[in-house]
């Protein structure tokens, strides 16, 4: 059940008034200004013959008070009911005349009644009865051949916005001294493998001048790698 206060609390409480939601939220803040206690809950109803529950025809609300200012708050209801009941009704037309306005857009119209202003009115559509083109005979000709003429789709010029990189520049040729540096980087390692799977007898110099090849060629050519540009070289060109 939904209950609205008016941020007051009492011990006892008792029914006053039933009132429409509207006015059973005006009562509550009218007895929170007079200091009391109230709170509205939907009104439950009458019960039949039958035990049948008959709701109120609209919606309504039972209001509960202070049962200890029971007196005071009905003073307060004599006196605030009357104008905010009018108020209520004035509003209650108000939601009338909205109504009738909606509905009156599904009231179908009068013969000869159009629910729009005449200068919004447009001419007859064009007779669908008229002669067809196609229905028409062919034109007489000449005596002379109708011949086609095939159109070709112009060329496709697509080529002339795509773009062809350059081809790229040919590998540089190592010098002497990079190609004996790469032999040494890779013939000692290749010459100590093979000597471990074919099981030949290295002597301790034959190895030592494998591994220090190894080094020499890997140092060699790391320092010929540089980091400086090509002396020829002018930088970017725009």
């Amino acid at each position: 059940m939904s209950r609205r206060g008016n941020g007051l609390t009492a011990d006892a409480y008792v029914p006053v008034a039933d009132l429409t939601p509207q006015l059973a939220d005006a009562m509550l803040a009218a007895l929170r200004e007079a200091g009391i206690a109230a709170y509205a809950v939907p009104a439950p109803g009458e019960t039949g013959g039958y035990l049948d529950v008959r709701l109120p025809e609209e919606p309504t609300d039972r209001l509960y008070a202070d049962a200890s200012a029971k007196a005071a708050a009905e003073e307060i209801l004599e006196a605030r009911l009357p104008e905010l009941r009018e108020d209520y009704a004035a509003s209650r037309d108000e939601d009338q005349i909205f109504a009738e306005i909606v509905a009156a857009f599904d009231r179908p119209s009068a013969p000869g009644e159009t629910p729009w202003p005449a200068q919004e009115n447009i001419d007859d559509p064009l007779d669908d009865t008229a002669d067809d083109p196609g229905d028409d005979p062919p034109a007489e000709t000449n005596g002379e051949l109708m011949t086609a003429r095939v159109v070709k789709p112009a060329t496709d010029d697509e080529d002339d916005d795509h773009f062809v990189p350059p081809p790229p520049p040919p590998l540089p040729k190592p010098d002497a001294l990079t190609r004996f540096a790469w032999i040494a980087l890779l013939g000692g390692p290749v010459y100590l493998v093979a000597s471990v799977f074919l099981s030949w007898d290295v002597p301790s110099w034959a190895a030592f001048v494998a591994v220090a090849a190894f080094i020499g060629g890997f140092v060699a050519l790391v320092l010929r790698m540089g980091d400086d540009p090509p002396e020829d070289d002018d930088g970017a060109v725009v």
